[in-house]
């Protein structure tokens, strides 16, 4: 590992919490934690995100932070930040905030989602606007995320409705939260997590535990992609073994009026067969 230099590196960008007379000190640990943390996420590879918070440690050592915080002032909460590849970060803040103002541009995806969805939680949390800036009093604003930005995008990025998945259960319970991870056909590299609806449909549901089942509920999908994004789990069926065709096939038939929103449903079938 190549050690940082002594010397105080020149800040590449700031981040800015913005209020009315807000101070540095005002803000909470664990707030200015978090929204570290997610902008940190916006410049590293995609990696599978674990089932909870308590997953992350790891899997987060395992990164090298490209970005180190280096200085504080008392200028709405500011903090300056040096990049260890500072055209990149830059460039990724600035695309950012473009896609922030024409969402319907961008096929979302749940890497970039995240942590804007996090930062957006902060500022809601906060009272504030979140901006990222480059440094100096008339530096150049690279985006401004508010409380309302990840719902913005969110109306943009996402179609939910009633409907079933077929995949292998590959988790069960959670640290907090009823949950379970499933493996689908057409993206079985990521695991969708989640949400099982009450208690003992989690006990059902652990009984099956690395089993193929056909779990139906509320299913988020991304809107131009028509990957998985979140199902919450209202029942389930266990596979009853024959061909996986037929299972696919019983899913489009139980698919409910969210296939109405598909332009070609038989073609996304197609697509989990050949996976």
């Amino acid at each position: 590992m190549t050690k940082p230099s002594r010397r105080k590196p020149r800040p590449d960008f700031e981040i800015r919490l913005v209020r009315d007379e807000m101070k540095p000190w005002e803000v909470p640990m664990r707030a200015l934690a978090r929204a570290l943390n997610a902008v940190q996420r916006l410049m590293e590879p995609a990696v599978e995100e674990p089932e909870d918070e308590a997953d992350r440690g790891e899997e987060a050592a395992s990164v090298v932070a490209p970005l180190h915080l280096i200085g504080v002032v008392s200028r709405s909460a500011g903090y300056s930040v040096s990049a260890r590849a500072a055209d990149q970060a830059i460039a990724t803040l600035a695309d950012t905030g473009q896609i922030l103002q024409s969402p319907d541009a961008r096929d979302w995806d749940a890497e970039l989602l995240s942590p804007i969805e996090e930062l957006s939680g902060i500022a809601r949390l906060l009272g504030c606007t979140i901006e990222f800036k480059r440094p100096g009093r008339d530096g150049a604003l690279l985006a401004s995320i508010r409380a309302d930005s990840y719902a913005t995008l969110a109306a943009k990025a996402f179609v939910a409705g009633d409907s079933s998945v077929y995949g292998y259960l590959e988790r069960v319970g959670g640290a907090t939260d009823q949950r379970c991870g499933l493996r689908v056909p057409n993206q079985p590299n990521k695991m969708v997590y989640c949400t099982v609806h009450t208690e003992d449909l989690v006990r059902e549901l652990g009984q099956h535990i690395y089993e193929n089942v056909l779990v139906s509920g509320t299913v988020t999908w991304f809107r131009k992609t028509w990957r998985v994004k979140h199902i919450l789990v209202k029942g389930f069926e266990p596979s009853k073994g024959g061909s996986i065709l037929r299972t696919l096939d019983r899913i489009y038939e139980a698919g409910g009026k969210v296939w109405d929103d598909i332009d070609d449903a038989q073609g996304l079938i197609a697509e989990m067969r050949g996976a």
